[in-house]
């Protein structure tokens, strides 16, 4: 945020109201204080996510709880839904797919567009309802019958309004662009056609926006890192680029790919596909043999592409090296320089402090009407982090050289920041931490990401590794998109500007510079830096951008943020769905979550379900929601993160996106 600024002001009788499908909810109020219960009765026409205004009517201080009234309702942030329609033949009800709106949407008969029973449909809401009187909407669009593959996914990106498809103004824009390259573009360019390039990417993937060249010799390594020129095609102001900032970036589902860019672009002529020429912006680093940095250079190139790579191929090829056959051969002594360097380069950004937690992520395996068959932790291999190190690599590098060198001082650009973790809960952290046993390495005065790994690579091994591991990520605030601060010297701001910095990487200078094809960030960093290279980046350009970039990096996040829930979402949905074969299967895990509500546990498949504490016969539990423990309100028993539990799958509901267990066993 700008210095210059104003805070927003905080309301103590503010809050933002959240529903509960038993009709109750809670307020939770803009000055971050606890949760206000609001009884059914006391709503006064409040609906989910509504900004209100409350009044606590009563206080148990024993119990630390708080009920009230909601006295006004000051903005309804949800205007439309996506839900299940059912036909009552003049007129029709509609169960809306958010799981804390208790109520159905009343739907007129002639405002249905025609949907048909167990249709999804999208409605806008006319009439948020009273307490005698049910919300009401019109039909804006029918998604399909609920059961057919693909509606499931579809309902998600709709309810978050993410488009599925580009206007025909943008479709028609996109059939000007060329399909290949001409050779008058490669004028001004250097040219790396004759240099061996790859990309490496998953099997599946369709758009390749990065490619990799290197060679050594006594000095070191010499690296490319090619980025697709997508700005080349994608000018400031058409209807494409119009569109592609308003989306953000692509959103990736488990069965399909929503492109930020029209597939012309995003699949054709952008992407860096194999034996094709390709118009790059590259990122050119020398690199001695100890993975010291000696020189770096932004250029505009072309390339044309060797070998199109896979994850699985390059790992192969690196751990079954007496395997190499056929067209691997020749390629295999630049795998291993690439493995080489990223192994160096590893252990660097280990040893500058970044932070590293091993959380497996799902990988969603789906036949082909879209149904799960297996869900399996994430694959990460030596491929997946040759890639992850050059990419990390290149956009640090991008960023230091734009901010620091003499003849781009000045360039302004969209950063990937991340501020320091929250002290509040590093305090919490702290007493559980030393009063476990462990010694704990982080000055609160002085927060530095060294001593976050020291802490985290300290428990490794232990029982206490996913707790107290789980415990330090929550300390950790959200990355997001963000343009340099005014930096105040003696109580006066100045001329000079800087980045916020990215904790988690350990880098004072990080942005995004490697996925043009699928973030509006990297895109948007594209251009500025070809304006400054051809010399067309004025004082006004750069005090133009400098009012407009703030704007762009905030909505570019929010899209992300949208982006990265409605994929978490659509995953839920299928672990749902592939659990219900298992109903009444036993498993182990891991206790992964707690709340009031119950105790989130993980399978090792990264499966989540939910024991409900109602099933917990044994007395009433109490949420200790500072040291992350479940406890019963008598005494003499608990549960905390990491903890080892047998359970048994009592139900799930791919709609609802939940799983439901009962405790079988605990393991101490």
């Amino acid at each position: 945020m700008d210095n210059n600024q104003e805070e927003k002001v905080i309301r103590p009788d503010v809050g933002i109201f959240i529903s509960n499908k038993k009709g109750f909810g809670f307020v939770k109020p803009e000055d971050g204080s606890d949760d206000i219960f609001i009884p059914a009765k006391n709503l006064n026409g409040a609906f989910h996510n509504d900004t209100v205004r409350f009044k606590v009517v009563r206080e148990d201080v024993e119990r630390g709880s708080k009920e009230g009234i909601i006295t006004e309702v000051l903005e309804h942030k949800i205007t439309s839904v996506v839900g299940t329609y059912n036909d009552c033949n003049k007129f029709g009800f509609v169960k809306p797919d958010i799981k804390n709106i208790a109520v159905d949407i009343f739907i007129p008969g002639n405002k249905s567009k025609h949907a048909q029973n167990n249709d999804k449909v999208l409605v806008n809401i006319i009439h948020y309802g009273t307490k005698d009187k049910r919300p009401d909407g019109v039909v804006m669009e029918v998604l399909g019958n609920k059961d057919k593959p693909g509606i499931d996914i579809l309902s998600i990106l709709k309810s978050k309004d993410i488009p599925t498809e580009f206007q025909e103004e943008v479709i028609q824009y996109s059939r000007k662009i060329p399909k290949s390259v001409e050779p008058y573009e490669y004028d001004g360019r250097e040219d790396f056609r004759n240099v061996p390039v790859y990309t490496i990417d998953g099997e599946e993937t369709r758009d390749y926006d990065d490619a990799l060249s290197i060679s050594r010799d006594e000095n070191g390594y010499h690296v490319g890192v090619h980025i697709a020129d997508v700005t080349h095609y994608v000018k400031e102001g058409d209807p494409i680029d119009l569109e592609a900032k308003e989306r953000g970036t692509s959103v990736y589902p488990v069965d399909r790919v929503i492109p930020m860019l029209p597939e012309k672009l995003s699949t054709g002529i952008c992407s860096l596909v194999e034996g094709a020429d390709r118009l790059t912006l590259s990122c050119i680093i020398d690199f001695d043999n100890n993975g010291k940095i000696v020189n770096k250079r932004i250029a505009e190139t072309v390339i044309n592409v060797t070998k199109r790579l896979s994850y699985n191929q390059v790992a192969e090829a690196l751990d079954n090296p007496d395997s190499v056959s056929g067209f691997m051969e020749n390629i295999y002594p630049d795998l291993v320089n690439l493995k080489e360097l990223s192994d160096i380069l590893r252990q660097i950004r280990k040893e500058s402090g970044a932070v590293e937690f091993e959380f497996p992520e799902a990988d969603v395996k789906l036949d082909d009407e879209g149904h799960p068959i297996d869900i399996i932790p994430r694959l990460r291999n030596s491929a997946t982090a040759i890639i992850e190190e050059l990419m990390l690599i290149a956009n640090e590098t991008v960023a230091e050289y734009v901010t620091l060198d003499k003849e781009w001082a000045g360039t302004p650009l969209i950063y990937r920041s991340h501020e320091d973790p929250d002290t509040e809960k590093l305090e919490n952290l702290k007493r559980v931490v030393l009063a476990l046993g462990y010694r704990f390495p982080i000055d609160l005065n002085n927060i530095t990401s060294t001593d976050v790994q020291k802490l985290i690579d300290s428990v490794k091994g232990t029982d206490d590794e996913f707790y107290i591991s789980m415990m330090t990520l929550r300390c950790m605030k959200r990355a997001s998109y963000s343009t340099p601060i005014r930096v105040i010297e003696n109580g006066e701001l100045t001329d000079k500007y800087e980045p916020i910095g990215h904790f988690g990487l350990a880098a004072e200078y990080y942005c995004h510079f490697t996925s043009p094809i699928r973030r509006y960030a990297d895109l948007t960093n594209h251009r500025i830096i070809k304006k400054k290279l051809h010399g067309n980046l004025s004082k006004e350009n750069i005090s133009f951008l400098r009012k407009t970039l703030p704007d762009i990096a905030q909505h570019i996040s929010e899209m992300e943020y949208r982006a990265i829930e409605s994929e978490r979402e659509a995953v839920r949905l299928k672990m749902a769905e592939f659990m219900k074969r298992h109903i009444g299967d036993e498993f182990d895990g891991i206790i992964a979550g707690l709340a009031q509500w119950g105790i989130y546990v993980e399978l090792p498949n990264t499966i989540e379900g939910l024991i409900p504490c109602s099933s917990l016969e044994d007395g009433y539990y109490v949420y200790d929601e500072t040291n992350l423990i479940l406890m019963r309100e008598t005494g003499g028993r608990e549960f905390r993160i990491g903890q080892k539990l047998r359970v048994k799958v009592e139900d799930a509901d791919a709609e609802l996106k939940t799983i439901t267990f009962s405790l079988v066993k605990e393991y101490n």
